[in-house]
């Protein structure tokens, strides 16, 4: 009796295994799924390009180990195919032509509103889902452009939502002047800030662009603080331009406020300006604190990754790649028309919790990724978190 017990317990034990067997491909079966990077990896712009790069890596690592992204029957594992744009259009081109015509890739993170135009007659023509980590406003996001998405949260967005809280709790800003880049981005970013600021109360009182490769900012801000300003936007501006920025003015004797839109690294902005001149820099879109198991997640990687504390703005990144990861997942499929489906309907699981794309009352499609707005400032030589500011609902 109980050798035939025995008996029909191996035999269910077996069976399951073969039935696990089944419903899962073979190892050596496990598919390729690229994902083209097309991002700055040498020049001023290097900090964003890099933050792509680790929050990348991450996904990389997670759905590795929960045993590959399962893709209808299939497995796939992620891989990631980097190129240095340079933020120039002209490289960010070649590299578009390269990744979706050599390298045969679908899905693409592009970083830059300066670039990411460039690349659309492409990537839209072939049906190539854009992860556009960019500015640009509707140049960039509109419903020409369906298979674009726009994964970060922009000027258009940011100052709207966060002067209005300064203006609470900072009151003695009343005057404010703009730095940028002298591209599409630094335009469109000026645009929504001396808009937002408008909205509030604020007077601009000074405007200059630069060139992103421009080292010396004491000319420039000479001109900008002639006209006194309690608080100057470096508008679109990574951080090696917010730190030489900053520095410069201080330099000058300027004794207000900075606020930077796009910055992902503020403990770089605080070492390159220095403790004393990085006093008083508003950062958005970055986390300062592991607010959530996610967050600290993503910080125990960097450390055993890349030997550094997390760069704030790979929280944001890593967000939106977790959507695109999840909707994949949810469609069941490669084909692109699917997955943009799940990614306009759905509400993605995240490192920033719920995530949905959204927007179309400013785009005319929903195409721009909705999370909270981290506000944070520099405070006696460290990086400190304000508040987690909400979107307005009528975004969504």
């Amino acid at each position: 009796m109980k050798k035939r017990i025995c008996g029909i317990l191996v035999a269910i034990v077996v069976l399951s295994m073969l039935c696990f067997a089944a419903s899962r491909p073979a190892a050596g079966l496990v598919k390729e799924l690229k994902l083209g990077l097309n991002v700055p990896l040498s020049g001023p712009a290097t900090d964003w390009g890099l933050t792509s790069i680790h929050a990348a890596e991450f996904l990389r690592q997670k759905i590795e180990e929960q045993g590959n992204l399962k893709v209808g029957k299939d497995l796939y594992k992620l891989v990631v195919v980097p190129y240095d744009s340079k933020y120039v259009a002209a490289d960010a081109l070649a590299n578009a032509r390269r990744h979706t015509y050599e390298d045969k890739i679908k899905f693409q993170w592009i970083l830059g509103g300066g670039v990411v135009p460039s690349c659309q007659p492409i990537t839209e023509k072939e049906k190539v889902i854009v992860l556009a980590c960019a500015y640009g406003g509707i140049k960039v996001t509109n419903p020409d452009k369906p298979y674009t998405f726009r994964t970060i949260i922009g000027s258009d967005l940011a100052c709207p939502v966060a002067f209005p809280y300064l203006v609470k709790k900072y009151p003695e800003i009343k005057k404010i002047a703009f730095i940028g880049p002298n591209d599409d981005c630094g335009f469109v970013s000026i645009k929504d800030g001396k808009a937002a600021a408008k909205n509030v109360g604020w007077e601009t009182v000074g405007e200059e662009v630069t060139e992103r490769t421009l080292v010396d900012y004491l000319p420039v801000m000479t001109r900008l603080l002639k006209g006194k300003p309690d608080m100057i936007h470096a508008a679109c501006s990574p951080t090696d331009q917010v730190a030489l920025a900053t520095k410069a003015a201080r330099e000058l004797g300027f004794e207000g406020y900075v606020f930077a839109d796009a910055t992902k690294d503020p403990d770089k902005v605080i070492q390159i300006a220095g403790v004393k001149y990085a006093e008083k820099v508003f950062f958005v879109n970055c986390i300062t604190e592991l607010i959530n198991p996610g967050v600290a997640d993503l910080d125990a990687r960097t450390k055993r990754t890349y030997g550094r504390g997390i760069m704030y703005g790979v929280i944001e990144y890593h967000a939106s790649l977790q959507a695109w990861a999840q909707a994949i997942e949810r469609a069941g499929t490669l084909d692109t028309d699917p997955i943009v489906k799940a990614l306009e309907t759905g509400t993605f699981d995240t490192v920033y919790g719920p995530v949905t794309f959204g927007g179309k009352p400013l785009f005319g499609i929903k195409r721009q990724v909705l999370h909270p707005i981290p506000l944070g400032i520099v405070k006696g030589g460290k990086f400190v978190h304000l508040e987690l500011l909400p979107l307005q609902a009528a975004l969504k």
